[in-house]
C-alpha cells in the first residue's frame, strides 16, 4: 500500500514529521490496522480449524496402522521360516559378537514375540567371539565380569549346538601398584575365560584361541574324546615355549581338517600331536618376534600334508638354504597359495608342484625384499607362466613401499587375469587406482581381458572418492571393492581382535538382562 500513501517519499528515510504529519499517519493507518486485526483472528481460527483435523487425522492414522499391523505379512510367516531368517541374519565370515547392535541380540530388542523366538532358537547362540580384556583396573575387572556372565549364559542358551568359537586377549599387564593412580593388582586369573569355554568342549566345532600360554593351559587337559565335533583350530600363543602345541592333546582328534597357529608353534611339529595327513587347510602365521619358517621346515610340514586344499606359510631362511630335498613336494589337492616369503625363502617355490592351484598371493617382507624377489630367478612374469593356467585370481600387496606401478606395463598387463586384488600402502593414490581401471576397462585390444573384480586395500584413509567414475563400468558388472584403514577398537571393545574390528553404536550397557 506505500504507493497509495501521500508519504511514499518519506518511508525508509530519516525525514521528522511534523505535528500535523504525525496526526495524518495516525488516521491513515487507522482502518489497515483493524484489518490486521481481522486478518490475525481468521488466521487463529483458522489454525485451530487445522490442529483439530490433525489431532483427529493422527487418531484415524493410528488406529489404521494398528489394524495393517494386525495384517503384516510377516506375522504370518511360520515360526520355523522366521527362525530360519533370524539365523541368515548372523554374521558368515566371522562368530557373532556380544553386542546389541547386531544380530543376534539385536532380534531380541524388536517385540516381545521376537525375543522369546531368539532366545528359544539355539541355532542363534552357536557362535560368539569372546575378547577379554587384561588391564588392571576397575573398569576393567567390571567389564570382564560382565562379559563372563554374558558369555556364559550365551553359550549355555546354544542348547547342544556345535559351536563356533573365538577367543581373544590382550595380555595385557599393567604395574602392580601406581600409587599415582590407585590401580591395585588385578584379582582375576588369567585363566578365567578359557576355564568356562572348556567346559563346552564336547561341543566345539572351530575354535580359534589368541593368548598366552598360562591362559591356555585349561585346555592342556583336554583328549581328542573330549572334542568329538572338532574341526577345526586356531592357536596363537602370545610368547609360546619351545613346543606350544605338544601341550594340547586334544589337537589328536580325527576330524580336525583345518588348523592355523603361529610359526612359533610349528617349528617342532613333528612333537605335536596334529594328524597332519588329514588337514586340507593350513596356515602358518608370524608373532613380531618370530622368524619365519625355514624352507626345510615348510618342506617338511608340507610334505605331511597331502590333502591341503588351502595353505598359508611365512617362509625365510637366515641363510640361502643348502639341504632342501631335490624332489619337490606334490600338492595334487592344493587350490590356494598364500606365500610371505624373504629373499633366502623365495627357493621355497621351486620345491613345490601344484597343478590344479587356482589362487596364488605372494608377499615380501621387507622394504626391499618383494622388488629383489622379482628381479631374482623366478620373476613375477615367470611365476605367472609356470602356474597352473586354472588359476583365476593374482593378489599384489604392497605394505612396504614397493612401487606396484612399475609391474603395471603391457607386458605384465596382458598376463593379468580377469580378477585382480591390490593391498597397498598411501603411495598409490586414489586416482591412479581410477586411472588403472578405466585404461583396463577401456581398452579394444582382444588379447588384454576387461577386468571382472577389482579390490584395493589400503592402509590410510580415503582421500577421493573414485566409484561415481567408476559407475558405467559398474553398471555393466564390474565389481569393484575400495577399503581403507579404520581405527582400532579400545581392549574394552566386543569387536577387539577381528578383522572387521570397530566401536558399537548402541550402548552396551544394560543389555545382559536380556543376553
Amino acid at each position: 500500500m506505500s504507493h497509495n500513501s501521500p508519504f511514499a517519499q518519506r518511508l525508509g528515510t530519516n525525514y521528522c514529521l511534523t505535528d500535523d504529519e504525525v496526526l495524518e499517519i495516525k488516521n491513515l493507518i487507522a482502518e489497515p490496522t483493524r484489518q490486521l486485526l481481522s486478518l490475525d483472528e481468521e488466521i487463529s481460527q483458522l489454525q485451530k480449524s487445522i490442529e483439530k483435523l490433525k489431532e483427529k487425522r493422527d487418531t484415524l492414522s493410528t488406529y489404521v496402522d494398528e489394524h495393517k499391523a494386525l495384517i503384516s505379512p510377516i506375522r504370518r510367516i511360520p515360526q520355523d521360516v522366521l527362525s530360519e531368517i533370524f539365523f541368515a541374519c548372523l554374521p558368515t565370515h566371522r562368530n557373532c559378537v556380544m553386542s546389541a547392535s547386531e544380530a543376534p541380540v539385536i532380534l531380541g530388542r524388536i517385540c516381545s514375540s521376537w525375543r522369546a523366538l531368539s532366545l528359544a532358537t539355539p541355532r542363534l547362540c552357536a557362535s560368539l567371539h569372546i575378547a577379554e580384556p587384561r588391564v588392571r583396573s576397575g573398569l576393567y575387572d567390571d567389564k570382564i565380569v560382565q562379559r563372563l556372565e554374558v558369555m556364559k549364559l550365551w553359550l549355555a542358551r546354544s542348547g547342544q549346538c556345535p559351536l563356533s568359537i573365538s577367543f581373544q586377549c590382550t595380555d595385557y599387564v599393567a604395574p602392580a601398584d601406581d600409587a599415582s593412580t590407585g590401580i591395585l593388582p588385578h584379582p582375576i586369573p588369567v585363566d578365567v575365560f578359557p576355564r568356562e569355554i572348556v567346559s563346552f568342549a564336547r561341543r566345539w566345532r572351530h575354535v580359534n584361541f589368541t593368548a598366552s600360554l598360562p591362559a591356555l593351559l585349561p585346555m592342556a587337559t583336554l583328549t581328542a574324546a573330549d572334542v568329538p565335533m572338532l574341526e577345526s583350530v586356531g592357536l596363537f600363543i602370545h610368547f609360546p615355549d619351545e613346543n606350544p602345541l605338544a601341550h594340547f592333546g586334544f589337537l589328536d582328534a580325527p576330524r580336525i581338517s583345518s588348523f592355523s597357529a603361529y610359526s612359533g608353534g610349528m617349528s617342532t611339529s613333528r612333537l605335536s600331536p596334529l594328524r597332519w595327513d588329514l588337514l586340507t587347510n593350513l596356515a602358518v602365521k608370524l608373532n613380531a618376534w618370530e622368524v619365519p619358517l625355514t624352507v626345510e621346515r615348510a618342506l617338511e610340514v608340507l610334505s605331511s600334508c597331502p590333502r591341503l586344499r588351502t595353505c598359508s606359510f611365512w617362509v625365510g631362511d637366515p641363510v640361502i638354504p643348502t639341504n632342501t630335498p631335490d624332489a619337490p613336494v606334490e600338492l595334487l589337492h592344493l587350490d590356494t597359495l598364500e606365500l610371505s616369503v624373504t629373499i633366502e625363502g623365495s627357493s621355497f617355490l621351486k620345491k613345490l608342484y601344484a597343478p590344479n592351484l587356482r589362487k596364488f598371493v605372494i608377499r615380501g617382507n621387507t622394504q626391499d625384499s618383494l622388488p629383489q624377489f622379482l628381479r631374482s630367478s623366478i620373476s613375477l612374469l615367470e611365476v605367472l607362466r609356470a602356474v597352473s593356467p586354472t588359476m583365476r585370481h593374482l593378489i599384489i600387496r604392497d605394505f612396504w613401499g614397493s612401487s606396484v606401478a612399475r609391474f603395471l606395463d603391457d607386458e605384465f598387463m596382458e598376463m593379468l587375469t580377469p580378477s585382480l586384488t591390490v593391498a597397498c600402502r598411501h603411495d598409490i593414490s586414489d586416482c591412479a587406482v581410477e586411472q588403472f581401471v578405466v585404461r583396463r576397462m577401456s581398452t579394444t585390444e582382444r588379447s588384454t581381458p576387461s577386468l571382472k573384480r577389482v579390490r584395493f586395500q589400503f592402509n590410510r584413509p580415503m582421500k577421493l572418492d573414485i566409484t561415481p567414475n567408476l559407475k558405467p563400468f559398474m553398471d555393466a558388472g564390474l565389481e569393484v571393492e575400495m577399503m581403507y584403514s579404520i581405527s582400532r577398537p579400545s581392549h574394552l571393545s566386543p569387536w577387539f581382535g577381528l578383522p572387521d574390528s570397530r566401536e558399537p553404536w548402541i550402548p552396551e550397557e544394560g543389555y545382559p538382562a536380556h543376553w
